[in-house]
């Protein structure tokens, strides 16, 4: 069957020539050991989905209602974490399936989301691209973000103002990404260009509707 999205492992970044001799920038990303943990219903749950287990830990270091819920379904695997995959109807698949990169069907470019990497404390100017002061000599406004207030009325900040801040370690998805290679032996697949998140980080990958 075919499901509307895999978890997978961004490996890092090399380059492959194409056909007419240019470079192209990839990422190579690894589809995980996953397995189907739960059929999601609308009579109990209210939609129709599936649970995905993976990242697989010791037994030692799950707790016990995790443990018991795999074994109740007879999974084996110690897998530590579970993502939902959404269905508009009701999923003819059965408990404890292993996924595959054949689980996505034919694709040509994938949606990939992810969680971007955190870049710590950082000013108006970096956070959110602001443009910086004069760089002359004597100017006292270099790389402030600028005003703030309003005068008296409303006399305060709005929200959501571009301030300095934590920057990094939020959700994003990258869409429509052509796909430059599949391995299946090796469950690998080269998407080109960059995506979300370090290396080692899971991303859930999804074939594009562009």
């Amino acid at each position: 069957m075919v499901v509307p999205g895999l978890i997978a492992k961004k490996i890092g970044m090399t380059r492959v020539v194409d056909d007419t001799g240019k470079y192209i920038p990839v990422t190579l990303v690894e589809v995980a050991k996953q397995k189907i943990t739960k059929i999601l219903t609308p009579e109990r749950d209210g939609y129709h989905a599936l649970q995905v287990g993976f990242y697989e830990k010791k037994e030692s270091r799950l707790n016990k209602p995790d443990i018991y819920r795999l074994r109740k379904v007879n999974v084996d695997d110690n897998f530590a974490r579970f993502k939902e995959l959404r269905f508009d109807q009701a999923p003819q698949i059965e408990l404890g399936v292993v996924l595959d990169i054949d689980s996505l069907g034919e694709f040509k470019a994938l949606d990939v989301t992810g969680i971007t990497k955190g870049r710590g404390f950082q000013g108006a100017i970096k956070r959110w691209g602001h443009s910086i002061g004069r760089m002359s000599h004597g100017s006292d406004f270099r790389r402030r973000p600028g005003s703030l207030g309003c005068r008296t009325t409303p006399g305060r900040v709005f929200k959501n103002k571009h301030q300095p801040g934590h920057m990094g370690v939020v959700r994003r998805t990258i869409q429509n990404l052509l796909v430059v290679d599949v391995n299946k032996d090796a469950n690998v697949i080269a998407i080109k260009g960059s995506i979300p998140g370090h290396i080692d980080s899971y991303i859930l990958l999804r074939p594009t509707n562009k």
